[in-house]
């Protein structure tokens, strides 16, 4: 639970270490660096790696349009207009890939962590991750 926690927190699975992506600026807050400064966890172990953490994204995206979805219509009951209901919930579908982008990434390189620790070597005959 507790790398589960650190990914949430967009923290490093392997230490808890902080300052996994870069400063805010132009290009960097979508930039994860590629190993944890604190501990040198690499974090793309393998090509295509993050297609998972696009994925983790993609349902945390999902659930939260359709919280202000769900909202949205319940604040409006019993009348509800079109855009009351439309414009919270563009809103949301803009924003909320972007801001779940840095705890994608984190929570699903936990994942990874869970499933393969860094610490166990490859067995005979696989390929290293």
């Amino acid at each position: 639970m507790r790398v589960l926690f650190r990914g949430i927190v967009a923290a490093c699975p392997g230490c808890g270490g902080r300052g996994l992506f870069r400063r805010p600026s132009r290009r960097g807050w979508l930039r994860i660096r590629k190993a944890c400064p604190s501990c040198g966890l690499v974090f793309e172990r393998t090509h295509g790696h993050w297609i998972g953490a696009v994925a983790v994204n993609t349902v945390l995206s999902t659930v939260a349009i359709l919280i202000v979805l769900v909202v949205a219509f319940v604040v409006a009951w019993p009348d509800p207009e079109v855009l009351e209901v439309l414009v919270p919930t563009v809103a949301t579908s803009l924003v909320a890939p972007l801001a779940f982008a840095p705890i994608s990434r984190s929570l699903w390189t936990a994942m990874v962590v869970l499933v393969l620790p860094p610490d166990d070597p490859p067995s005979v005959g696989t390929r290293p991750i």
